[in-house]
């Protein structure tokens, strides 16, 4: 009987390689398949190929049980290189697809439309190959218990890996002559992945309090910190925003200032790399290199969310014109070329442009001296480190970077500071509108409910870090565009594409709008933000989202009627927080504005749970980490009552006091626990409270400060 490892040896590793460089040719359509009648994106960039694909739905899965055939269940997404390098490579070729559809029912699933389907089997690759990625291709037993997994595989053998051919051909064979041992590791993988999430949370911590828990915590974070060139890791290099927000919350809360240097010394490395659009504005996915240089070009809706929020606080913490002008630009951007034309933002833009990476991005030497005056072009290719053999891998190509100060090229050139500013901000301004007139890189359209809902928890931050209008403007209208379109008939939507709803929300959609809405409340201070809108979601995740044996957290999807063979938990928060820290997050917030014990409870169960995991693992866990970081300190308010209660309040946005609950409200609101009891209709009364005790109320924010911050 084959076993797990003898069926790995068999197919060869799942590691995805990326070669030096990969030009994309001209494609050859065939006939139409089954996903020409979707809407998403990455489905229908595979309707004409030769592959009878079919969406993932009970009519792909009876048929696998009907004709007794094994299923292909190939995910990605649409803006992923590798996933359009295996398309062109594999799956437009006539002989591989006649293969594929010979022994298997082949199904396409866009990751982004269904994370539940994304989050089971790429369990089941990490199980088998110890490693993951995108695109994924399990191999499923026709009742959807998959029995392996793997990532991207060439069309010959190179990369030390079979090719796709051989890997089809051979599982195909073994589905015929030795199912039993298909069966067998079918079971397993199952078992592991109804298992994974425990495994989790019967980690104990191994500190005896909160303080040593902080300590040993924080110490294995830093551990992973690259002090050289900023963030953590090597090459593959990824923002991290959720760990180096855990840095900044720990080092302003405990006035540790090598905490807080950290995580602006991690900022200021992407800002100054490559990873930025130093024309355009917003950030790459990640860097190929581990020095911040060489982004994967492609331009995700969550990742620049998440930096946006990580670029207030930095900005409200220790200010800086530089997350100035990148909160100014990134959202300039998404403005310019995110926004929907119904409303919302679109999920990426492509890394590719005209079959090539980045083409859209680079530029040569002789291309920005035939569009700049010659000094102009000069200040440009040394503040930039642009050079004539390029400083890529493609030959005259560069990336544009900061490799040295400004201050430091005005003293090479000769130029005071002022007029260089001001010289390199005309020549930006006339490269990018230059860039704008290029073909542009492919956009992938779908509204994302997560994703929009996070982009609203950055925008809040920006308000609060430059008290701009035009933040509180955007965050708003947003909020009102995700209530319009991704909500119908009570219910909430995880997408809309091409004027169709998709799935029923998941719990990461649940879980960021509820952040969404409480952290609207904290910057416009309107309360049925938080105990009406807030509440209703939070209710409606812990009635059909919560596992049905007691346990602490929450599945990605309500367990009732799923068509997968495990019911899946997210724990982990990778490049998105996971569902279950934002539920705890918003538990836990949600408690203390409306003083309900439910709430905390149950937000303590999941933080206890997760707290060995956290402490072993903190890289992997930023946010339970920021929020186990906010609930080990003495809770403080600062409740405003009376005339003119949003405006005062609104005036203590300007710093980053993190865990500081504000609430305030200019009418009596006896059902708010914090405002009982405290409103006088003639006067405006500030009330400071630590730790369940308060001071007497005072009526001038400039006593409330002193009580706030006593330094």
């Amino acid at each position: 009987m084959m076993r797990k490892n003898q069926l790995e040896a068999s197919v060869a590793s799942t590691q995805p390689i990326r070669p030096a460089s990969v030009r994309s040719t001209s494609l050859q359509f065939y006939h139409m398949n089954q996903l020409g009648q979707q809407t998403s994106p990455y489905l229908l960039q595979h309707a004409n190929n030769p592959v009878h694909w079919r969406a993932w739905g009970p009519e792909a899965l009876a048929e696998a049980k009907a004709a007794d055939k094994p299923i292909i269940v190939s995910i990605g997404y649409s803006t992923c290189h590798w996933c359009h390098v295996m398309e062109r490579e594999s799956f437009e070729d006539q002989v591989t697809a006649d293969l594929m559809n010979k022994h298997f029912v082949c199904i396409k699933v866009d990751r982004e439309e269904r994370p539940d389907v994304d989050r089971i089997y790429m369990e089941a690759c990490q199980a088998i190959s110890g490693g993951g990625g995108w695109p994924l291709n399990a191999f499923l037993l026709p009742d959807g218990r998959p029995f392996y997994a793997g990532t991207y595989y060439p069309p010959e053998r190179k990369y030390n890996r079979p090719s796709w051919k051989e890997v089809i051909t051979h599982l195909a064979g073994l589905y015929n002559d030795d199912r039993a041992s298909l069966t067998e590791q079918a079971d397993r993988l199952t078992r592991n992945i109804k298992s994974g999430a425990t495994r989790l949370l019967k980690l104990e911590p191994e500190a005896e309090n909160h303080d040593e828990w902080r300590e040993k915590t924080m110490t294995k974070l830093n551990d992973g910190y690259d002090y050289a060139r900023g963030g953590f890791g090597g090459a593959p290099k990824f923002p991290m925003s959720l760990a180096l927000e855990a840095l900044l919350t720990n080092g302003v809360l405990h006035k540790n200032f090598n905490d807080q240097h950290r995580a602006h010394h991690g900022m200021m490395a992407m800002l100054n790399g490559g990873i930025y659009d130093h024309l355009g504005g917003g950030f790459s996915r990640y860097t190929v290199d581990a020095e911040w240089r060489v982004p994967h070009f492609e331009k995700m809706l969550y990742d620049n969310a998440l930096l946006l929020r990580l670029l207030g606080k930095l900005h409200l913490a220790q200010p800086s014109q530089l997350y100035f002008d990148a909160i100014t630009e990134t959202t300039a951007w998404l403005q310019r070329e995110m926004a929907l034309p119904g409303g919302g933002y679109r999920a990426a833009l492509d890394a590719d442009s005209e079959g090539v990476e980045g083409k859209y991005y680079t530029w040569t030497l002789e291309e920005i001296a035939t569009l700049l005056p010659a000094d102009d072009a000069e200040l440009i290719a040394e503040f930039y480190g642009v050079t004539v053999a390029g400083n890529w891998e493609e030959e005259q190509t560069n990336i544009l970077y900061r490799p040295v100060d400004l201050l430091a090229v005005a003293a090479k050139l000769d130029l005071p500071v002022d007029i260089a500013v001001a010289k390199l901000n005309k020549a930006r301004k006339t490269l990018h509108e230059a860039q704008m007139l290029r073909i542009p890189p492919g956009a992938d359209d779908k509204l994302i409910l997560q994703w929009n809902a996070l982009l609203i928890s950055g925008w809040t931050w920006c308000y609060r870090a430059t008290a701009d209008e035009k933040y509180l403007d955007l965050a708003t209208d947003l909020w009102r565009v995700l209530n319009d379109q991704l909500r119908s008939e009570g219910n909430w939507y995880r997408n809309l594409t091409d004027g169709q709803l998709g799935a029923p929300a998941f719990l990461d959609d649940m879980a960021a709008l509820a952040e969404a809405a409480l952290d609207l409340h904290a910057i416009t201070f309107d309360l049925d933000l938080a105990l009406v809108d807030a509440r209703s979601i939070v209710d409606e995740v812990l009635e059909r989202f919560s596992m049905p044996d007691g346990g602490p957290m929450f599945y990605i999807r309500p367990p009732a009627g799923s068509d997968l063979p495990a019911d899946a938990v997210e724990l982990f928060d990778n490049a998105l927080p996971s569902g279950n820290s934002q539920m705890m997050g918003a538990l836990l917030r949600l408690a203390r504005l409306s003083g309900e014990e439910k709430y905390l409870k149950r937000g303590e169960m999941m933080l206890a749970a997760m707290a060995g995991s956290i402490e072993r693992y903190p890289s992997s866990f930023g946010n339970w980490l920021s929020a186990g970081l906010l609930h080990g300190v003495p809770p403080r308010e600062l409740v405003i009552t009376g005339p003119g209660a949003r405006a005062a309040a609104a005036s203590f946005l300007s710093r980053y006091r993190p865990g500081l609950l504000i609430v305030a409200s200019e009418t009596a609101r006896e059902d708010v626990p914090l405002t009982q009891n405290r409103y006088l209709t003639d006067s405006t009364q500030f009330f400071v409270c630590e730790n369940q005790v308060c001071n007497l109320p005072v009526s001038t924010k400039t006593e409330a400060l002193s009580l706030i911050d006593p330094e």
